[in-house]
């Protein structure tokens, strides 16, 4: 870290260097105007209408322009206030005032991928036109040239008509449902979500009311009121064409390959290290499947008799040891390719000199008497429980004050190799890039989105060279985000502070202190301060955070009774700050309990903090699926924030109008 003083003053230039280019801009160009075609679906309007159009919109521009904003804003006119402090009803009843009676329009903002309707009036006629303008915003919430200062959070009403994706009880797979919501924002549509107080009953008044049907598609059972809670994602009747909306049916009733089981944990007497497994699959179809698992370097080889199951995989890439125990593998994960139902009968477990003493399949705890597990294990074909549920709204959702929306499917980056949770990947579905330190060194992270470090020690490893940490620190600085897991957080920060100790005034990335490691399985406390009285996220905002904490965040839409999530192991499964050189906008999302029910705080679990343009997010445990979907969320939520719309201190921002006869 670096002097306080320089990092003021530094600061302070960087400011008015901004403001001075701003100040260019407003002087040189005050605004770019465009007048285009509208967009597919207006024709070209007659000569003589399409000039009037073209009049009103540059007078209607003229006005916004030059029309002071209220009183004690700092902005320089209407149409900057009106964007950066997002008062689009006050931007549509301008308009509306302004126009004649028989000139419709629409507003749209361009997020740098997409357009995104702000005020829609409805489909423009055949007269219409376009304009297009690139106006200088403070807090941008797209083109930002300023650094991060956080989610882009507005009010949005829906149709009736809109598709909801449940995340709470509603749903029955939270973690398939991401894979949708990614698949539906590949179609070029944006996916919003109600952002919801994740804390549980004792605190959540923002679980949302809506009046949905339970059959999207047909229609059938009727409507009924129904309590969402978790941060539902939307998909906007106005976004929704025929087309799409048998795409989004078929996507949610077809999900993609999910495994049918998972083998979370096999508990033997003694450690593991330098042995041989040797595990036999006996199928009710009389098939079987041989499994030989090395443990000196976990190389997995299936073997390949005449009598091998043709309809039972098994997916051992993601077998390791547990962080604390090698006593313990975890992490076999299987899938029926059958199109029928399939049962494995029994699985024998055999190593040389080692007894089972435990297994745990599916977050089922089994005790083991001998080296064969007597127990039917169902692999369903075709298992509905794995298939998306989604509603649709019979009502209008009215004006929900803590919307907001992605903005493209996010490009995913592991590194390195060694450590990936590839279960999580695995019960998604989603894809991702295993890169290596050469591509880092080679420029590669500027085609991803996010770079998720995995629970593996990195100083010795991966992070010793310096390259690759500066093109890292460079990557986020420049709007990357990063989520470290477990062993590579407090590794990440020192390194960080090593290479890059001149540019901030706190340690590292985030400020985690160099510790002895922490470990607890105990339950984890989703914390922050809300609109109600709330002691322990007030004290924490007022003494080491500049942000709210879970309360209305993306990273911590979960779902569970006070907002209580279930502990893991792992190298650091907690870890402290360093109160001292800490990131001051740093969120603190979750903290352990203790083991009387209280939080164990200074210790944390779960923390995000801007870094420039970049996001820096450190969840700590080893694997977030054990226990439940809802922790296991807590990964998906982070994939997803990378392309969540993001608000910034300054930005270019470009907005189009488009206007029609009515």
């Amino acid at each position: 870290m670096k002097n306080t003083n320089n990092i003021t003053n530094n600061e302070t230039a960087q400011m008015m260097t901004i403001e001075a280019f701003l100040g260019a801009l407003l002087i040189i160009t005050a605004v770019l105007f465009v007048v285009s075609q509208p967009p597919s679906g207006v024709q070209q309007a007659d000569a003589q209408s399409k000039t009037q159009l073209m009049h009103y919109g540059e007078d209607t521009i003229d006005m916004l322009k030059n029309s002071p904003p209220p009183e004690y804003t700092d902005y320089d006119n209407n149409l900057q206030y009106y964007f950066s402090e997002k008062k689009f009803d006050d931007l549509n009843e301008f308009l509306n005032g302004t126009l004649p009676d028989n000139v419709e329009y629409n507003v749209e903002l361009y997020d740098g991928g997409r357009y995104l309707s702000i005020i829609r009036n409805g489909y423009p006629s055949a007269n219409g036109i376009s304009f297009n303008e690139i106006i200088i915003t403070k807090g941008a919430p797209a083109g930002g040239v300023g650094n991060l200062t956080g989610t882009y959070i507005t009010n949005k009403s829906f149709d009736n008509g809109s598709l909801i994706i449940p995340m709470d009880e509603k749903q029955n797979n939270n973690i398939t449902a991401y894979n949708l919501i990614l698949r539906i924002s590949d179609l070029g549509i944006p996916v919003y979500q109600l952002l919801m107080d994740p804390r549980g009953n004792s605190f959540n008044k923002s679980a949302y009311h809506i009046n949905t049907s339970l059959d999207p598609w047909d229609g059938a059972g009727g409507y009924n009121l129904k309590s969402y809670a978790g941060g539902p994602y939307v998909i906007d009747v106005e976004d929704l064409t025929p087309i799409i909306e048998n795409q989004i049916r078929d996507y949610a009733e077809n999900p993609i390959k999910v495994p049918s089981c998972k083998i979370d944990k096999i508990e033997f007497n003694n450690s593991m290290t330098g042995t041989i497994i040797d595990m036999t699959f006996n199928l009710s179809d009389g098939s079987k499947k041989i499994v030989n698992i090395p443990t000196t370097n976990f190389d997995v080889t299936v073997s390949e008799g005449d009598n091998d199951s043709k309809y039972l995989e098994i997916d051992t890439s993601s077998i390791a040891f547990d962080d604390l125990n090698n006593s313990k593998i975890i992490e076999i994960v299987m899938f029926n390719s059958a199109p029928f139902n399939l049962t494995i009968d029994n699985i024998t477990i055999e190593s040389s000199s080692r007894k089972v003493l435990n297994i745990t399949i599916d977050s089922k705890d089994y005790s083991v008497s001998s080296s064969t597990f007597e127990e039917d294990i169902s692999l369903l074909h075709n298992d509905t429980a794995r298939k998306v549920t989604v509603h649709k709204s019979g009502g209008e959702i009215n004006d929900y004050p803590y919307t907001t929306w992605l903005t493209s499917s996010p490009r995913i980056a592991v590194y390195p190799k060694h450590g990936t949770m590839r279960n999580y990947f695995s019960d998604s579905g989603i894809s991702y890039t295993v890169l290596d330190s050469n591509n880092i060194v080679n420029g590669n992270l500027g085609n991803y989105d996010i770079l998720i470090v995995p629970h593996t020690e990195m100083i010795g490893d991966s992070l010793s060279d310096v390259i690759v940490v500066r093109n890292m620190i460079d990557w986020v600085s420049d709007g990357g985000v990063l989520l470290a897991e477990c062993a590579s957080i407090k590794e990440i920060d020192d390194r960080v502070e090593d290479v890059d100790q001149d540019n901030h005034t706190w340690h590292g990335f985030i400020g985690v202190e160099h510790q002895e490691n922490f470990n607890t399985n105990n339950t984890i406390q989703l914390i922050g301060r809300s609109p109600d009285e709330d002691t322990l996220g007030q004290y924490l905002a007022d003494n080491y955070t500049g942000n709210d904490g879970a309360c209305f965040h993306p990273l911590a839409q979960s779902y569970t009774e006070d907002g209580i999530l279930p502990g893991t192991d792992g190298t650091i499964s907690a870890f402290r700050l360093n109160i001292t050189g800490v990131n001051p906008k740093n969120s603190i999302m979750a903290v352990p309990q203790n083991e009387s029910g209280g939080v164990a705080f200074p210790k944390i679990t779960f923390i995000e903090a801007p870094f420039d343009k970049g996001t820096v997010i450190y969840l700590a445990g080893h694997d977030q699926s054990t226990f439940s979907q809802q922790r296991e969320r807590l990964i998906f939520n982070s994939i997803l924030y990378s392309t969540t719309a993001k608000v910034y201190s300054y930005g270019l921002l470009e907005i189009r109008i488009t206007m029609w006869y009515k």
